[in-house]
């Protein structure tokens, strides 16, 4: 590892240490009460201290690590809480929630009650930054967010030297008192809202386990050991490295890159164009590259990962090679079960018994690795889990009667498709490594015969059709010919016929002009264009002989056409007929038969020898499985050394191509004991795959690269974004304590590429090492967009695409399946308001609330009947800038609507990400005299919201608080919906 990928990795760990995910909630979070001289002095009472660590208990890991954990535990301090004052039992705060904590530090506790500065992890103290100047409502401004920077940037050395908890103290108290201009001891802190000058501050000090270090334990652990280690990781320093890839050009779809595309998941659609170019392009990347995809909503990115993962397993079994390790990874649990939820879902063509599993107890192809917290989640969806001992779905289906219960279904199932009489396991593998073989060459040559047939012309005709026309064109100038010879005859009489005396002395003008006169009057229509009167007859003759040899050149010509197009018809019919002895049509009743378009036949290789060539590489797996190969013994069942762990990940790819985890689980898998010290397995996984790569921060996910040989990254940096831990200014000083910058001025230089921990995403990272680009953006770009129709569509594409994604659904209003046709695809219900109520830190408005629900109670029946074969839970969503306007529609629901409340889905943007609706209502919430700031304040924040909507996209609430140029998301989306009302 290179000196700079060094100081990078130093600086991603510090900024994953010193993460402030309060997790913190007085109503749920169990807490000890301390004085703020005990906080000051670093010592607790005795009490308070064992409360915290049977706490601490309760939460561990199920870990052999824990065990071995040294008795120390991490906690945050609320050092700083908001005093509620009451008034005849009323709260005279409304607008500030109890137990307001405005002030956190983090430190370590010892079995002794001391408190420790965390040297190793150098979390620092922080202030939520919703209480720090500039926000969008004051209501509770103890400081500005730019003193607290200058703070961080300037004690940059002096983090580095506190050692003791005295001088720890001396710098979480010197950040308080300078950023809220008064003494730490004081029991009031100034507002900046001048509505409320200052607010007393409770006495007690609040003392918390800090949750937050589990969640990165494993992603610690992976950059401590890449700290130490030299070992070359050719993709880990292409993430890291700060230099751009340099642009390579576009590849066209060829011959060569269709033959060399082996596998798909699925059979019912062909690729799109864009889809196709991604996985030809995925194709030339090599060990230590990265593949970065933006994919827009509705755009097929899972067909695309599902395609790449196909692919390499087809090519994989084709040449008897173990099966491809392939890792599916995201930050949020909700990206990753979305993975595991579509390699499940496969949907059937219908070819025999092919598209089963011949073995038992595999149901997916997705094996998933949660959390320990998540694994009753797993179960109770029903998803194949396990983790590195091979416990759960790999125990139950390694159990000796599973796995002869699997070879005889094996065989069975092998014998059923083949029509074959085998006996035994290795029989039935070697017949489906041959079928896979035939149907790659058969693949092969169906393609080449397209690339042949191209040469013929076709122009886009069917093969029979182009050559029964050519067979017509032969058969028009054959009698092109006898007319020629015809007409000939027919100037001979007519220049035997003129007078001897008159031919012979046609030198002369006068008779010259005769037999002008003669030929005038014997030239037909036809001949106009070719002959004329002043022609002598030789003259006349030579036309004709002329266009004979015309003729019979063409006639030859035609026939050595009609010949090629002839043999390459008879080949593609033998093709064909091979294909059927081997059950297997390659057209539907809708494709033509005939149509030797390579374009075309390459999409029907998809959804027939690509998705067939899938499934014969799962069966064939399938018999490596059964028949043993690197299976375990007893006693290496659990155990994590390489050679254990090496069989146990052949094994699992052989069933299921794909393991799914989180970013956070992902090193816990590939942490490896030898040699009496544990390692990890750098450069092993052959795939790494990132899924919505744009809301995962860089340094949670750069480890993980440490351990791939190479990585497609999908995601799109207009969705919403990372939800980032670490404040700029803070950042700015972990990278220069950590070398990876000597000055904050370099600190532009880390944003430009997307290493750094604030204000970035792995889909940034994976751009700058991406070695493409589409419309003058690094990386690919998938552009054909299926799941809105385009009127809804169309201002995503005009709000934050360019324009670039391409409509494919239509237009609503011409579509004869329409569900609901009276309704606009966009419109609005007009609600008047003046003002909404603030709840806390939130908003509400419950006019907006009551007339949703109201509106949903009068068309509910409309809607359900409009959609009779889909699932009530997946019509309905009703979206909302605030967490308060949730609560108050799902209270007017259970009011209004008590039979369907739970049908109808309520939530902020965020909690929609990834999921779709018919009909999609937004609640702006916002009176006309509030302005709109959320929905202005992130374009990626009605991006989401709109394009989650398939059918329909109504904004209820007072559209007067939208503003009036298009060049905003309210503006635009008022100009979409205007004329429009419901």
């Amino acid at each position: 590892m290179n000196n700079k990928s060094k100081e990078i990795t130093k600086y991603f760990r510090s900024a994953v240490a010193a993460q402030a995910n309060i997790g913190i909630d007085f109503k749920a979070d169990y807490f000890s009460i301390l004085s703020l001289d005990e906080v000051i002095q670093g010592k607790i009472n005795l009490a308070a201290c064992k409360r915290i660590f049977v706490e601490a208990k309760k939460n561990t890991l199920d870990d052999e690590n824990e065990a071995k954990k040294k008795p120390l535990v991490n906690v945050i301090i609320c050092a700083k809480t908001i005093k509620t004052i009451f008034e005849a039992n009323e709260k005279l705060q409304d607008e500030i929630d109890e137990l307001t904590g405005i002030y956190y530090i983090p430190a370590i506790l010892n079995e002794q009650g001391q408190l420790l500065f965390d040297e190793g992890e150098k979390k620092l103290p922080w202030f939520p930054r919703e209480y720090l100047m500039p926000m969008v409502e004051p209501k509770l401004a103890i400081g500005d967010a730019d003193v607290v920077d200058g703070f961080m940037s300037n004690h940059v050395d002096r983090i580095e030297k506190i050692k003791s908890w005295s001088d720890y103290a001396v710098f979480f108290k010197g950040l308080y008192e300078a950023v809220a201009e008064s003494p730490f001891e004081q029991t009031t802190i100034r507002n900046m809202d001048e509505k409320e000058p200052y607010f007393e501050l409770e006495s007690n000090v609040y003392l918390f386990l800090d949750k937050t270090v589990y969640s990165t334990f494993h992603i610690m652990n992976l950059y401590n050991h890449l700290q130490e280690d030299d070992q070359p990781k050719a993709l880990y320093n292409n993430f890291l490295s700060t230099q751009v890839a340099n642009a390579s050009p576009l590849m066209e779809n060829g011959l060569t890159q269709m033959q060399a595309h082996c596998g798909q998941m699925n059979g019912e659609y062909p690729l799109s164009p864009s889809q196709r170019e991604a996985v030809n392009h995925f194709d030339t990347i090599d060990y230590g590259e990265i593949l970065a995809v933006n994919g827009p909503p509705g755009t097929g990115k899972t067909t695309l990962l599902q395609t790449i993962v196909a692919d390499m397993y087809v090519k994989r079994a084709m040449k008897k090679e173990k099966a491809p390790l392939i890792v599916a990874s995201s930050t949020n649990n909700q990206a990753v079960t979305n993975i595991i939820a579509s390699f499940g879902n496969i949907k059937k063509m219908g070819i025999s018994n092919l598209e089963e599993r011949w073995i038992e107890g595999v149901h997916s192809f997705a094996s998933y690795f949660p959390s320990s917290s998540k694994v009753k989640e797993a179960k109770s969806k029903g998803y194949q889990y396990t983790n590195q001992k091979g416990e759960f779905f790999v125990s139950d289906i390694e159990d000796k009667d599973n796995i002869e219960k699997s070879k005889t279904k094996l065989i069975a199932c092998c014998n059923e498709y083949f029509g074959s009489e085998f006996k035994n396991i290795t029989a039935c593998q070697e017949k489906l490594h041959e079928e896979l073989l035939f149907i790659a060459n058969s693949k092969t040559a169906l393609l080449s015969l397209a690339q042949e047939a191209a040469q013929c012309d076709l122009n886009g005709e069917a093969i029979n059709i182009f050559i029964e026309k050519l067979l017509l064109e032969i058969e028009q100038k054959q009698t092109a010919i006898s007319d020629i010879h015809q007409r000939v005859l027919d100037w001979e009489n007519c220049y035997k016929e003129i007078p001897f005396y008159i031919r012979w002395l046609k030198f002369m003008k006068i008779f010259a002009r005769k037999i002008q006169t003669e030929f005038r009057l014997f030239i037909n229509d036809e001949e106009q264009d070719f002959l004329n009167e002043y022609m002598t007859f030789d003259e006349i003759k030579e036309k004709y002989s002329q266009l004979y040899a015309q003729c019979n050149t063409a006639i030859s010509a035609l026939k050595q056409k009609k010949s090629v197009a002839e043999k390459i018809k008879s080949r593609y019919d033998s093709e064909l007929e091979r294909l059927q002895q081997h059950n297997i049509n390659l057209h539907g009743e809708k494709d033509e038969k005939y149509k030797l378009d390579l374009e075309y036949i390459n999409s029907l290789m998809d959804k027939k020898h690509r998705y067939v060539e899938f499934w014969l590489a799962v069966h064939y797996y399938e018999c490596r499985w059964a028949g043993g190969e690197d299976e375990l013994t007893e006693k290496q069942k659990g155990k994590n050394f390489v050679n254990v762990l090496d069989k146990f990940y052949s094994r699992l790819s052989m069933i299921t191509p794909c393991l799914v985890m989180t970013f956070y689980m992902l090193p816990r898998q590939f942490l490896a004991f030898g040699e009496q010290k544990s390692f990890f397995l750098y450069n092993y996984i052959d795939l790494l795959i990132v899924d919505e790569a744009g809301q995962a921060s860089p340094e949670i996910a750069a480890g993980a690269f440490s351990l791939a040989k190479k990585s497609v990254v999908v995601g799109d940096v207009y969705q919403i974004e990372p939800v980032w831990s670490v404040n700029r200014a803070l950042d700015k000083a972990l990278a220069v304590s950590s070398g990876a910058i000597h000055s904050t001025d370099e600190f532009e230089l880390l944003e430009q590429t997307g290493l750094n921990s604030s204000r970035s995403s792995v889909m940034k990272v994976a751009a700058k090492c991406c070695k493409y680009e589409k419309f003058e953006e690094k990386g690919l770009f998938l552009s054909e967009h299926r799941r809105c129709y385009n009127e809804i569509i169309d201002y995503c594409n005009k709000l934050v695409y360019k324009g670039n994604l391409q409509p494919m659904r239509g237009k609503g209003n011409e579509d004869d399946k329409l569900a609901i046709k009276h309704w606009p695809q966009m419109g609005f219900k007009q609600i008047d308001t003046e003002y909404s109520s603030r709840k806390g830190s939130s908003r509400a408005n419950r006019l907006e609330a009551e007339q949703i629900v109201e509106w949903l109670k009068n068309n509910f029946k409309l809607i359900v009947n409009a959609y009779p074969s889909e699932s009530k839970e997946n019509l309905i969503g009703i979206i909302t800038p605030f967490k308060a306007q949730v609560q108050c529609i799902k209270a007017e629901l259970k009011k209004q609507m008590p039979a369907n409340s739970a049908k109808i889905s309520v939530g902020t943007v965020h909690t929609f990400q990834g999921a779709e609706r018919k009909i999609i209502i937004l609640s702006t919430v916002y009176g006309k005299q509030d302005g709109c700031f959320f929905i202005d304040a992130n374009k990626s924040l009605m991006n989401v919201a709109v394009s989650r909507a398939k059918d329909n996209f109504f904004v209820f609430g007072d559209i007067n608080c939208f503003k009036d140029t298009k060049n905003c998301a309210s503006g635009l989306l008022k100009n979409f919906i205007a004329g429009f009302q419901l």
